[in-house]
């Protein structure tokens, strides 16, 4: 087990990950939030910035930029000689591969919340909004802003499996790979969906229900909300295989 994993060793190593990449963790921070910034400044120029409208803006970001962050997660291993040393630390592939992990999946979440509630804050003190409260919006609430962890897991798994998989143009090679298999799933499950209920199908989205093009005009066919809550469970599985296919595809690296 010591062999596989050792927190000690983890602590050591993610200590070095630290040290070495802090500078540029920093100015990516520093450009996040001008980023942020830059986007709800614009938005409270133009309208108000509601808390429907922040909790929006808070999850486009978050998929955005988490994104483009975990793209470049494993970069050393695509250039040789940053390679060279990677491998040859005194330390197991899972301890590697979890320090990715946690740095852009557990403490990029925490930094850009952060980022963002500063910044959030900022501008909403500053906006006008003609004498009625100033809100910000929250994550735990009736909008459920929290949900979209569970998509940005699945977007950062195939974020971090495009990242050691590909060795340059991590992000536009992953993002091109994305685009081209979310193209083919909605063509094909239309498709065998229209094999199945025939020519009235109007629309059939994957993991959704369907719409039926009826004399009497569109009629939708779902699932029970009962059942129908069991859709989101989909990205935690596509994130879990994506994150163990990730792993063995850093175990294969060598010297």
């Amino acid at each position: 087990m010591s062999q596989l994993f050792s927190f000690s060793r983890f602590r050591r190593l993610f200590s070095r990950h630290t040290a070495e990449f802090l500078p540029s963790y920093a100015m990516a921070t520093a450009v996040l939030m001008g980023g942020i910034g830059l986007v709800l400044g614009y938005i409270a120029y133009l309208t108000q910035l509601s808390t429907l409208t922040q909790g929006a803006l808070y999850q486009v970001g978050l998929l955005a930029a988490g994104a483009l962050f975990t793209a470049g997660i494993f970069a050393q291993y695509g250039a040789p000689k940053q390679a060279t040393v990677a491998l040859t630390l005194p330390a197991s592939q899972l301890e590697k591969y979890l320090v990715g992990w946690v740095y852009s999946f557990l403490i990029f979440s925490v930094v850009y919340t952060a980022c963002f509630y500063l910044i959030d804050w900022i501008v909403v003190g500053l906006d006008d909004w003609y004498g009625r409260p100033k809100e910000l919006f929250r994550l735990f609430d009736s909008q459920q802003v929290y949900k979209v962890f569970l998509y940005y897991a699945a977007l950062h798994a195939g974020a971090l499996w495009g990242a050691i998989y590909f060795e340059k143009n991590h992000f536009i090679k992953t993002a091109f790979g994305a685009l081209v298999l979310a193209v083919g799933l909605v063509v094909a499950n239309y498709q065998i969906v229209k094999a199945f209920v025939g020519e009235s199908l109007q629309m059939a989205s994957p993991f959704s229900g369907i719409v039926l093009n009826e004399a009497t005009g569109p009629y939708g066919v779902s699932l029970p909300d009962a059942q129908a809550q069991w859709y989101i469970l989909l990205p935690l599985v596509l994130a879990a295989l994506l994150w163990r296919a990730t792993y063995l595809r850093l175990t294969e690296k060598q010297l």
